[in-house]
């Protein structure tokens, strides 16, 4: 996608559907489709409270994060 990363290898039972970051009403109907529906699992590696943004911040300069670093805000 984009041109950045390599097309990913195929997985067996998994299906992927690249996405080229351009947005519009169709695009967002979809992306909610596939929410609502689970076809789209966004895997969680930390979470961290805000007040630690720093430390998440550090952890993904580290590399090597297998899924999102979410930031909670409460």
């Amino acid at each position: 996608p984009n041109g950045v990363e390599p097309e990913p290898k195929k997985r067996r039972g998994l299906k992927m559907k690249s996405y080229d970051a351009v947005s519009g009403v169709r695009e967002f109907e979809r992306l909610g489709r596939a929410i609502v529906e689970a076809e789209l699992q966004v895997r969680i590696a930390e979470v961290f409270d805000l007040a630690r943004a720093a430390d998440a911040h550090r952890r993904l300069a580290k590399g090597h994060v297998l899924g999102k670093i979410v930031l909670r805000v409460r």
